[in-house]
């Protein structure tokens, strides 16, 4: 009896304020590319490489961070090295304070004579009466500026990990947006006014305001069978929905109540794979790299989730 394996990837994951979905639309859309985005609000959004492709999405919450008033030393000017101490207010009330010792400018200018780092760092209040981004001023342009949390992977390694428990990623919902020939983006979906990321946004705003609401973008790798050969017995969009709802059985986001029992729920699916054979399911989930881990009320943090899913029924 014909028993085949399905291999599934997501893909290094990118990590998008929630609020800032809406400017994928203006992204670049190639590697090596770069673009500055303004929003609504003037914040600079820094776009580097190709913002295409998105399909499966993570809405996602992590502690929001302030920035220490008179805490920023700029000691190497030259190699745009930086402290700076943030601190959080945690679920119980309670604050928790991180002095990060080690940090390295995001920007910086390259010129005739090499690449230049910013000459002054100072605090910006962009959220009102909150310090939780940093402006970095240069000598032949405009001061330019980017949230705390945005800085987060220009934390040296070892201090990140040490609190790493303030940036871990909780997985609030799971979403897809592919349409049926595949041409449907994930900036298509939120970007409209998503019904659950609205419901989730406003939960925040009102009651978690402790937290920040990020987006987790995945354009999903190889799709291959148990002999690592591409799968063409399945769609690229029956597998952005097979993959979706995976996730979703695995990770079970309160906020998700279909898909929670997939591959045993009958969904059309669930029968699809049966048809063609398949009996198992191995998914790699990747957390987004120099940030915090994905993790769940029923998954632990980990830089690169592996699950197995049997696929049950008759075959």
């Amino acid at each position: 009896m014909i028993s085949r394996k399905l291999f599934l990837e997501t893909g290094p994951a990118t990590l998008v304020p929630l609020v800032h979905i809406p400017l994928l639309k203006e992204a670049p859309r190639k590697e090596g590319e770069y673009k500055v985005v303004e929003d609504s609000l003037g914040d600079l959004c820094h776009f580097y490489g190709d913002f295409s492709g998105y399909h499966i999405y993570l809405i996602v919450s992590t502690f929001k961070k302030r920035i220490i008033p008179d805490s920023i030393i700029y000691y190497d000017k030259d190699n745009g090295k930086y402290s700076v101490s943030i601190e959080v207010t945690l679920n119980d009330g309670k604050t928790k304070i991180l002095n990060l010792m080690n940090c390295q400018a995001p920007l910086c200018e390259k010129s005739h004579i090499g690449v230049q780092y910013p000459v002054q760092i100072t605090l910006e209040h962009f959220s009102p009466g909150t310090p939780d981004a940093l402006k970095f001023h240069f000598a032949s342009s405009s001061a330019k500026f980017k949230f705390s949390n945005n800085l987060i992977p220009f934390i040296h390694e070892n201090e990140r990990e040490s609190g790493m428990d303030l940036f871990q990623l909780k997985i609030e919902y799971i979403g897809k947006a592919i349409g049926k020939d595949g041409t449907r983006e994930v900036s298509d979906r939120l970007g409209n006014g998503h019904s659950t990321e609205a419901r989730i946004l406003n939960e925040f705003l009102h009651k978690k305001t402790n937290l920040d609401a990020y987006a987790v973008l995945f354009k999903p790798g190889q799709l291959t069978d148990d002999l690592n050969n591409s799968s063409s017995l399945l769609s690229y969009t029956q597998i952005i929905d097979i993959l979706e709802k995976s996730l979703i059985s695995l990770f079970l986001p309160e906020k998700n109540v279909q898909s929670r029992n997939f591959p045993k729920d009958g969904s059309e699916s669930h029968l699809l794979l049966l048809r063609n054979k398949f009996s198992e399911i191995y998914i790699t989930a990747e957390s987004p790299a120099d940030y915090g881990y994905l993790y769940s009320d029923y998954v632990q943090p980990e830089e690169k989730h592996r699950f197995f899913l049997p696929i049950l029924g008759e075959h």
